[in-house]
């Protein structure tokens, strides 16, 4: 078992569930020393360990600089799940850019799905665990509006899923608290830190340079290219790649001004042995689709993982394992009484429009950052389009182009999404209640 702090802070992981089943932590060095490279990649989660790995393996010479340790944030503390889709409803998606353009974009999310499950079985990366399916599940009778969700899945985008009625649904997922769902027989959970520690090794064996403990503290333009400074070193390059999600820390005023970290969070029960088959039979992860929505599977050694809640004040409360524990018994009381092995938050980057920011902000430098909300399949993604883009001069970024950079309220902002998530939560808790 890995030992780490449980702090948030410092060198060392958070304690979670992740860390606790992780393969051996990547324990690069810090940067100490004035280096050249043609890329210079600023944040190692998901998004920078990707695009790191793809351009390494096209041949640029590149650095990847990671504050803490590789997917320290979000990248290796999440749910786990691997599905297509965006923090933005498909519908909002088809209102803002049409249904022809909403394909081109639900598509390159299921490459960014492929390229997951693709590297972890080509690539043999070890402890990542791919476990099969993903359910949505409604909190309230909905048949009608769950069966066109599914129609109109498999119809327009050429994805099929399956509705699932209330019946087979309790026989999948054994409680009362839900009513209809769809099933996706593609999408699966995962172990998300192992998948970013195993790409991180591949990237190494490239000839890919990466640093942990180091902070990147300033970034200025100097000859043909940029002068990444750090606390002690200093990485001259071509281009600059910005993947710091909710974590940007001040790095980028500009990305600061335009994200808003939103904290999540989830907990681990101990096994549960039969109890862990009687209650969730299915090998899925399953999700709510509320807007803070609920999601949780049964990991590999039986636990309850459990996720859930949002908060715009990037505060952990201090009864967070009693909130975590009062969320899993409202849907299966027979857990009243189970070991809570480990409780956790974490800071995701949102943008307003609720999608992934990915372009070139001014010459060389780039930013691939607004992951929040996702699941993991858009980190994948964004590696290998901003890839593209910089070795080939690909286009195929340029169909998120609508999806600019939007103010995030400064103080207000917080105020602000916390005040969205309790009206929606209101909103769903009066469907509970008229059509529960």
């Amino acid at each position: 078992m890995t030992q780490t702090r449980t702090d948030g802070f410092g060198p060392s992981y958070r304690d979670t569930y992740y860390t606790r089943t992780m393969e051996p932590p990547l324990n690069a060095a810090p940067l100490s020393d004035r280096i050249e490279a043609d890329i210079c990649i600023v944040g190692g989660g998901i998004a920078g360990v990707s695009a790191a790995y793809e351009l390494t393996k096209a041949g640029k010479s590149v650095v990847l600089l990671e504050a803490d340790q590789i997917a320290w944030g979000a990248s290796g503390r999440n749910g786990g799940v691997v599905t297509p889709g965006f923090a933005a409803s498909g519908s909002a998606i088809e209102k803002k850019r049409g249904l022809d353009t909403a394909r081109q974009i639900f598509d390159l999310s299921r490459e960014g799905v492929e390229i997951f499950r693709e590297y972890t079985q080509t690539l043999a990366l070890p402890g990542v665990e791919i476990r099969p399916g993903a359910l949505s599940v409604s909190r309230y009778r909905d048949a009608q509006g769950m069966q066109d969700a599914a129609r109109h899945k498999t119809d327009a985008y050429s994805y099929p899923v399956e509705y699932v009625p209330t019946e087979k649904l309790r026989e999948m997922v054994r409680t009362d608290r839900y009513f209809d769902g769809v099933y996706d027989p593609q999408g699966f959970h995962a172990h998300s830190l192992n998948y970013c520690l195993g790409l991180a090794r591949e990237t190494q064996r490239l000839g890919g340079r990466i640093f942990e403990n180091t902070r990147a503290v300033s970034m200025a333009r100097q000859g043909a290219g940029h002068l990444v400074t750090t606390q002690a070193g200093s990485v001259q390059c071509e281009t600059v790649i910005l993947c710091q999600g909710g974590m940007v820390d001040g790095f980028s005023k500009r990305l600061q001004r335009n994200l808003l970290p939103i904290g999540t969070f989830v907990t681990v029960t101990e096994p549960l042995g039969d109890l862990a088959h009687a209650l969730i039979p299915t090998s899925a992860a399953i999700v709510d689709t509320r807007m803070a929505c609920d999601y949780f599977r049964i990991t590999p050694d039986g636990r309850l993982l459990w996720g859930g809640g949002m908060t715009g004040m990037a505060l952990e409360p201090a009864n967070l394992e009693q909130q975590m524990r009062r969320a899993f018994t409202s849907v299966f009381p027979q857990l009243a009484d189970v070991k809570i092995d480990a409780t956790w938050s974490g800071l995701l980057g949102y943008a307003r429009h609720r999608m992934p920011y990915l372009r070139e902000l001014h010459d060389g430098v780039w930013a691939a950052t607004g992951l929040g909300g996702h699941g993991v399949n858009v980190g994948p993604l964004v590696g290998r389009l901003i890839a593209e883009a910089i070795v080939d001069d690909g286009q195929r970024h340029a169909v998120l182009d609508p999806y600019g950079l939007t103010w995030n309220g400064s103080v207000f902002g917080p105020l602000a999404a916390d005040t969205v998530y309790y009206w929606e939560a209101l909103k769903e808790r009066y469907f509970e209640w008229r059509y529960g």
